[in-house]
């Protein structure tokens, strides 16, 4: 070997520096925070991604480190970072898109309760609500719905928010309940219509339902109504 080929070769010896496993685990780890957007269960994938490449930056940040692996590092926070922010903002838009269609769906039933429409408040409610289960064997299907509707008149909750006429009772709040079905329980004061400390609570669910050519459709439905003294 000729004195500059072998200055070369001692050159680039001299100039290799192996990649930092931190980086390298760190874009691994940015890559896989895409699974943020698919399940909250993997949310804390973009915390372990951005934590090992801020101590990846801090490795090859320290004196004397002979490493590579900044670009993969910062390539992994800046993955980290963008599916962590994307997969909050959309599960906070999604909660108030549900929030907002499960308080309309409890003020429509309270709506035509209100109004004298007790049919049409029977109609968005689910099979529990009034059940007929200790109704004689083989009724007929008139029967059965004239029987529910007499007992959903009855249900005290429906007499209270039926006394309130022209009164409009406040929607006070809209909370998940947390459930696979992704229910929800709102709740209406009932003060301004003469129920003293009353409170309606109704729990309410999203239900799909198929709709000719047009799909599939998703249809709230209230699942539960009481009282809450």
């Amino acid at each position: 070997m000729t004195p500059v080929a072998d200055e070369r070769a001692t050159g680039a010896i001299s100039d290799y520096r192996p990649v930092s496993p931190l980086a390298v685990a760190a874009l691994v780890l940015g890559i896989c925070s895409a699974m943020a957007l698919v399940t909250r269960f993997a949310w804390v994938v973009p915390l372990v991604a951005a934590a090992v490449a801020i101590a990846a930056l801090a490795d090859l940040a320290r004196p004397g480190t002979a490493k590579a692996g900044r670009l993969l590092a910062l390539a992994g926070m800046a993955l980290a970072v963008g599916f962590g922010a994307q997969a909050v903002t959309s599960a906070a838009v999604d909660r108030w898109i549900e929030s907002h269609r499960a308080g309309a769906a409890a003020r429509a039933w309270i709506d035509a309760v209100r109004d004298g429409r007790p049919a049409e408040a029977l109609g968005l409610c689910g099979a529990a609500v009034a059940s007929t289960a200790s109704m004689p064997p083989d009724p007929t299907e008139t029967d059965v719905e004239v029987r529910r509707l007499e007992r959903f008149i009855q249900l005290d909750a429906v007499r209270a928010v039926a006394a309130c006429h022209a009164t409009q009772p406040e929607v006070t709040s809209c909370q998940p309940l947390g459930t696979d079905d992704n229910a929800w329980t709102v709740r209406a004061a009932l003060a301004s219509c003469g129920g003293g400390e009353e409170t309606l609570r109704l729990v309410v669910s999203p239900k799909t339902t198929a709709a000719g050519t047009t799909g599939v459709v998703e249809r709230w439905k209230v699942m539960a109504i009481d009282l809450e003294r």
